[in-house]
């Protein structure tokens, strides 16, 4: 993996069941000298019955119960802190591993589905890394720098985690908190694998969505993947000067390299691609941006959706610094104007809402450097 570590493991430590595949599972149970079937059963225990001990797996008998808990454990991290949004019932948790490191989640509750106006949905959005290398000025998560990447199971948890809290269950998974997922991508993959297993939590994989700020090589490579999800692009401009001061990372993977790349993703995967875009006063808002983007939707089948910028006045809280750069970022005013004449030039669009704005947890808002003082759970588990 690109860069990472995995979290530290000790001499003598349990082995973490959370996050192993059936087949891992399997070869784990015959290691300790068990059946190999003893993993796939034990694979539904964990990811379709969110067991948290193996006292709970009443299929095995004692004797195994306790083999089990000698030399494994079902590790999830610890729930540091959750913030609920007053204005939309979204929850934020802070989320610290094994090893200190702290997350953030969130749980946006009972969100309409833009692919069907009639349903609603319970989404978690799920980090990747601890925080993020690729310093994008308008994301929060930057100003963390980065520490390592998460493994499956941290990534598998914060679902789990998550479901403890909704009032319904579950229905979709957006890869798009702390971290770029397609530099961790192998656990990512592992993970979506587990989610939308029959035996596991089964969620759909049209309702997985992994949001990349387009690392260019890696797009052909997760497009190779047997592992289905959707796909997101944080674009944010066509005018390569424009996206370069605001994502960094558009000096190495260019629009030159990373729109080739998507149209290869469709190409093997014959998915509509998902454009993010936050609209930022004078800067991406314009007549001229706004031609681009319809001039790309006849060369890509595509939809966007338009994101408000939310400023990351709260930084200053957690010890982080503001980049300069985003301080002269203001939220443009054009928002539904511009929605409107895209969808008048028949362009698929969609303005994101801004849940947990209140709470810091909407778009480009996550940062976990320290526990905020005096701030106490407004949640029950």
């Amino acid at each position: 993996m690109t860069g990472g570590q995995r979290a530290p493991k000790r001499s003598g430590e349990k082995v973490n069941l959370l996050g192993k595949s059936e087949a891992e599972l399997k070869d784990f149970f015959r290691g300790i000298g068990e059946e190999q079937y003893r993993g796939k059963q034990i694979f539904g225990w964990i990811y379709r019955r969110h067991i948290e001990d193996f006292d709970s797996v009443t299929g095995f008998a004692k004797p195994l119960r306790t083999k089990l808990a000698e030399v494994a454990e079902l590790k999830y991290p610890e729930v540091a802190g959750v913030e609920e949004s007053r204005s939309d019932g979204t929850l934020k948790f802070l989320l610290q591993l094994a090893d200190e490191n702290k997350i953030e989640t969130v749980l946006i509750p009972r969100e309409k589905s833009p692919d069907d106006a009639g349903s609603l949905r319970e989404t978690v959005c799920v980090s990747t890394q601890v925080g993020c290398p690729l310093d994008c000025k308008f994301c929060a998560t930057g100003a963390m720098k980065y520490t390592r990447n998460l493994t499956a199971g941290e990534i598998i948890s914060q679902v789990f985690i998550a479901q403890r809290y909704a009032r319904k269950r579950v229905t979709n998974v957006v890869f798009m908190g702390m971290g770029e997922p397609l530099l961790n991508h192998e656990a990512v993959c592992s993970a979506i694998r587990i989610l939308t297993d029959d035996n596991s939590i089964n969620i759909r994989a049209k309702a997985i969505t992994v949001s990349t700020a387009g690392i260019a090589d890696k797009i052909p490579v997760i497009a190779s993947e047997p592992v289905k999800f959707r796909l997101a692009i944080s674009l944010h401009s066509l005018d390569e000067e424009v996206r370069t001061l605001l994502m960094p990372i558009n000096r190495k993977h260019n629009l030159g390299k990373l729109l080739p790349a998507v149209k290869e993703f469709y190409r093997l995967r014959r998915d509509r691609i998902t454009f993010e875009y936050i609209l930022f006063d004078g800067l991406n808002d314009t007549d001229k941006d706004l031609a681009r983007l319809v001039k790309l939707s006849r060369e890509i089948p595509l939809k966007i959706n338009l994101l408000h910028y939310h400023p990351l006045d709260h930084l200053g809280n957690l010890g982080l610094q503001v980049d300069p750069v985003a301080l002269k970022l203001r939220p443009s005013s054009r928002v539904e104007e511009f929605a409107g004449e895209l969808r008048e030039n028949g362009v698929t669009v969609f303005v994101r809402s801004n849940s947990g704005e209140d709470i810091d947890g909407a778009c480009g808002q996550l940062a976990a450097k320290n526990i905020r003082a005096n701030k106490k759970s407004t949640v029950n588990q």
